[in-house]
This record gives C-alpha cells, structure tokens and sequence, in this order.
C-alpha cells in the first residue's frame, strides 16, 4: 500500500511538470511581489533600525523566504477536491482501494515537492542576488528548517483539506476557500512578518494554526527559534497537525455517509 501512495506523490510531481509556463508566470509573480514587499520593508527601516528584533537584512531574507515557500505550504487559492466534489468525481476516489485522505495526502505530497525544486529554490534565489542578503551559514538553522518546513507542509494540507471537504455541504464553498485563504495570507506572515504585529494581535497570530505554514520555517531559517521557543513552536505545529487531521477524518467519514451515487 505505502508503493501505492508513492506512485500517487509521484504521479502529482510529474503531473506539475506539464505546466512548465505556468509555473514560469507564477515565479516571476512570486519575484515580483517580493520586490514590492522588499521596498516597503526597506522603507520602513529608513525611519527605525530595528523591529520586532529583527533588521533590515533580517527582514528582507524574511520576506524571501516567506515567497519561496507559499507554493509550498499554498494556504490559498486550492480547490482541486472541491471541485471533484461538484462534478461527482469524488465518487469515483471513495471507491478507490485506497484510504481517501491518504490519497489526497499524497497527491499533496507531489505537488509539494515539484515546487520545492521549481519555485522555492529559484524564488530565494532571486531575491538573494537582487538584495543580497545571502544564506544562513550556521548549520544548525538548515537543520532545524528542514523539519519545519516539511511540518508547515503538512499542515497546509490539512487545512485546504478541510475548507475543501465543506463543499459537501456548501453549494459555492469556494467563498468559504478565499474567506480562509485570506485569514491565512495575513497569519502566516505573508504580509508582513508576525513579530511587526502589536503584542495582543502576535499571540493570537502565533496560537493560531496559520503561524505553522510559513512563520515558524522562516524563523527558523533565519536562526530566531532557539532552545525553548523553538521547541514550543515545534509542539504546536505537531499538535495543530494532529487536530486538524483528526477532524479532517472525521468530516471525510460523515460526509462519505451522505454520498448518494445515482446512474448505471
């Protein structure tokens, strides 16, 4: 069964290759709007020398970091179980020999994967050469993202999983979709990074599970999780993975009760 899921990853990564313009327009979205995000931020490091503990250079790789990974982790803009739930494809997956939410999993996984290569590298990159901030030289930074990232991945699965399944219910549920994605972009520290935010408004942000996909991995990336504070973050990754998948399951088992197939 585990060849099964890795054929399905497999599969979706080679699948995403077929797009090779689309993910050229996507990348240069990605550089584009990280060149505007750089600016501003240079901007406001003209008026004060730091904030939130963090400087302009801090900031900047920040930013980058936080570009690269958002295909990644993807926290918005997903509707592709929603819309075999529309078409009545879903079905078909249900009735597969396989674990539903482990093959949706896996197809994630893929997908993942190919934009790790495709447009994380490239899209850090770019933004290394255009404000030269270069890469974190201690090893222990790369050791510890190399476990948030992969965490912050599988949360993001999780949660467009879920404000996918609702479509079960919910006639036009990509309005639900772009209600959470929106959410999400600001939580995440797609905007603005979470340590600029006023206390009250950071430990909502940080106790959240948007804080998973692309604050914590850049954090760490930039070696400001240590000791404690990065285990705690760590914790709450895992443990909003463990809610979030339990629940997921959960809706998946009640919604498959409900599926009427009619034809023959």
């Amino acid at each position: 069964m585990l060849r099964f899921y890795f054929e399905v990853a497999r599969t979706a990564f080679r699948r995403q290759l077929i797009y090779r313009w689309a993910n050229i327009a996507g990348l240069l979205t990605n550089v584009f709007w990280g060149i505007i995000i750089s600016y501003v931020m240079i901007a406001l490091f003209h008026a004060r020398h730091q904030v939130g503990g963090f400087d302009v250079r801090d900031t900047l790789s920040y930013v980058w970091v936080v570009q690269a990974m958002i295909m990644i982790v993807l926290p918005f803009g997903w509707y592709d179980l929603m819309l075999t739930i529309r078409s009545g494809e879903v079905v078909t997956d249900l009735s597969k020999p396989c674990d539903f939410w482990w093959y949706w999993f896996s197809r994630e996984i893929g997908r993942d994967c190919y934009y790790l290569l495709y447009r994380g590298i490239p899209t850090y990159t770019a933004g290394a050469l255009l404000f030269g901030f270069g890469l974190s030289g201690d090893w222990r930074n790369w050791l510890v993202y190399m476990v948030c990232l992969p965490l912050g991945a599988i949360l993001g699965i999780a949660c467009r999983f879920l404000y996918n399944i609702v479509a079960f219910w919910i006639v036009e549920a990509r309005a639900t979709a772009v209600m959470v994605g929106t959410i999400a972009l600001f939580f995440t520290g797609s905007y603005i990074p979470l340590p600029f935010l006023p206390p009250w408004l950071h430990t909502i942000a940080i106790w959240s599970p948007f804080n998973g996909l692309l604050n914590v991995p850049a954090e760490a990336f930039l070696g400001k999780l240590t000791g404690g504070s990065l285990l705690l973050e760590i914790l709450r990754q895992v443990g909003w993975i463990i809610v979030l998948v339990i629940v997921a399951r959960a809706v998946t088992a009640i919604a498959a009760r409900r599926v009427e197939v009619q034809g023959g």
